[in-house]
C-alpha cells in the first residue's frame, strides 16, 4: 500500500506542471525562446533560425515607437509641394473662341458695321475637339489643340490670322472639360467623375467634391491609380500631412475603402477579447483599460508584452540585426514592466496599431498555486484509490476466513 501511495504522489508531482491550465507562455518562456531555433543546414552543420525579436522597453525607444510608418502617395507620385501640374486640352473638350481686331473693316467685321469704329471682335461658335485633336477656325483652318494650353492655342490661331486680319488677338477658354476628368469611387458619399479645376486641385478637394468619405478618416484608406501605378494611404495621413495631399491629374482614379483597425488583448487581463481601434490614436494604457486592466489576483505587472509585426527599419534603428529574417515585417515582442513607474507613464505614449496583441502573463505565485491545487487533487485521488484497495483487500481476507 505504501508503495502505491508513493507512486501516486510521484505521478501527481510529475503531472502537476503539465495539467495546470494557462492562457499563454510565462515570461521566462518568452525570454528563453527569443534566441531562435537550431536546425540542420543540409550540409552536416547547424544554423540558428530566429523566431522573434524580444525588445526590453526603455525610454529611449519612445521616439521610435511613436514614429509609425505610413503608406505614402507623394513617395509614389510626387506632387506634394510646388505648383499644380498643367492641365491641357484634350479630345472631347468644348472650346470657346473670341477674335479681336485692332480696327473696323477687318476680316471679322460684319458688313453692316460702321467701318469707322476703332475696333471689332466676334465670338465664334463653340468648338468640340475632334478625335484627331483639332478644331476648325474660320480663315485659319484646322488647328491642332490636343495637349496644348489655352495660351498655346491662342498663339497658334493668331499666327494663322496675322497676315489676313488686322492685328488679331484671340481669347480661348475651355467651356466644358471632358478629357481632364478624375473619378472618386468606393466609400464616398456621392461617387462619380469630375472635371479637374484648371487652377489645380488636390486629393482632399477631389474627395470633398464627391461628398467626402462615409467613414472617419482613421478608418478610410485612399487608393490612387495613375498611369498604371497604384498606391494607398490612410485618409488620416493625408489630413495630418499636407505634403501627402498631392495634386490630381487627368485620368486619376480614387477609391475609398473602409479599413477598421483592431487589437487583441490576451492573458491575465480583466476581459480578453478583440477590440476596435475606433479613435484616431489609442495608447497601450488605454488598450489595457478597455480590456478592464490587469487582474489583481492573477496578472504579473512585470510581464506585459506587446506583440507586433514590426518594420525592419525600426528594429535596425534599435541596433538589431534584421538580415536573418529576410522579410518586410519581423515578429517582435516588446516587454514592458508596469511596476516600473517610468514604464507605466510611457504606456500613455506607446501607440497601439492595427493587429497588435497585448499579452499579460500570470504571476509565478498563480502558477505555483495552480500546480499545488492539481497536486492536491491528484493526491486525494491516489489516497482514495489506495484506501479503497486496502478495504477491498481486508474484505477479501475476512471473507476467506
Amino acid at each position: 500500500m505504501r508503495k502505491l501511495v508513493l507512486l501516486g504522489l510521484v505521478g501527481a508531482l510529475s503531472l502537476a506542471g503539465c495539467l495546470t491550465p494557462s492562457s499563454g507562455p510565462q515570461r521566462t518562456v518568452i525570454a528563453e525562446n527569443a534566441g531562435g531555433q537550431t536546425i540542420p543546414n543540409g550540409a552536416g552543420g547547424e544554423v540558428v533560425r530566429p523566431t522573434y525579436e524580444l525588445v526590453e522597453f526603455d525610454q529611449s525607444l519612445l521616439p521610435l515607437l511613436r514614429l509609425r510608418a505610413h503608406d505614402t502617395l507623394v513617395g509614389h507620385f510626387g506632387g506634394g509641394k510646388g505648383r499644380a501640374g498643367r492641365v491641357n486640352v484634350g479630345v472631347g473638350d468644348v472650346i470657346g473662341l473670341s477674335v479681336y481686331e485692332a480696327s473696323g473693316g477687318g476680316l471679322f467685321t460684319p458688313a453692316s458695321t460702321d467701318t469707322i469704329r476703332t475696333g471689332n471682335y466676334v465670338s465664334l461658335p463653340q468648338q468640340l475637339v475632334d478625335e484627331d485633336g483639332t478644331i476648325s477656325v474660320p480663315f485659319a483652318g484646322r488647328i491642332s489643340v490636343k495637349g496644348k494650353s489655352t495660351k498655346e492655342i491662342e498663339s497658334a490661331i493668331v499666327n494663322r490670322l496675322k497676315d489676313r486680319a488686322i492685328e488679331p488677338q484671340v481669347i480661348a477658354s475651355v467651356l466644358d472639360s471632358r478629357s481632364s476628368l478624375y473619378s472618386v469611387q468606393g466609400e464616398a458619399q456621392h461617387p462619380g467623375r469630375f472635371a479637374i479645376n484648371w487652377a489645380g486641385e488636390r486629393i482632399f478637394e477631389g474627395i470633398s467634391r464627391a461628398g467626402g468619405p462615409k467613414w472617419p478618416d482613421y478608418e478610410t484608406s485612399v487608393t490612387l491609380t495613375r498611369g498604371g501605378k497604384t498606391a494607398t494611404a490612410m485618409l488620416q495621413t493625408i489630413v495630418r500631412n499636407p505634403r501627402e495631399d498631392i495634386y490630381l491629374q487627368p485620368g486619376d482614379e480614387i477609391f475609398l475603402r473602409r479599413e477598421p483597425r483592431f487589437y487583441t488583448a490576451l492573458g491575465a487581463t480583466g476581459q480578453s477579447g478583440h477590440y476596435p481601434i475606433d479613435v484616431p490614436r489609442l495608447t497601450l494604457a488605454e488598450a489595457l483599460g478597455r480590456a478592464r486592466g490587469l487582474l489583481d489576483t492573477q496578472a504579473d505587472p512585470t510581464g506585459v508584452f506587446l506583440l507586433r509585426w514590426e518594420r525592419p527599419e525600426v528594429l535596425a534603428r534599435m541596433g538589431r540585426d534584421v538580415r536573418p529574417y529576410g522579410a518586410s515585417r519581423i515578429p517582435t515582442i516588446y516587454h514592458i514592466d508596469l511596476q516600473n513607474p517610468s514604464h507605466l507613464l510611457a504606456s500613455q505614449q506607446i501607440d497601439i496599431v492595427d493587429k497588435d496583441v497585448v499579452y499579460v502573463t500570470n504571476a509565478t505565485t498563480v502558477e505555483a498555486r495552480k500546480a499545488l491545487q492539481v497536486f492536491a487533487d491528484l493526491s486525494y485521488i491516489t489516497l482514495n484509490a489506495a484506501q479503497t484497495s486496502w478495504y477491498l483487500g481486508t474484505g477479501a481476507a475476512v471473507i476467506g476466513r
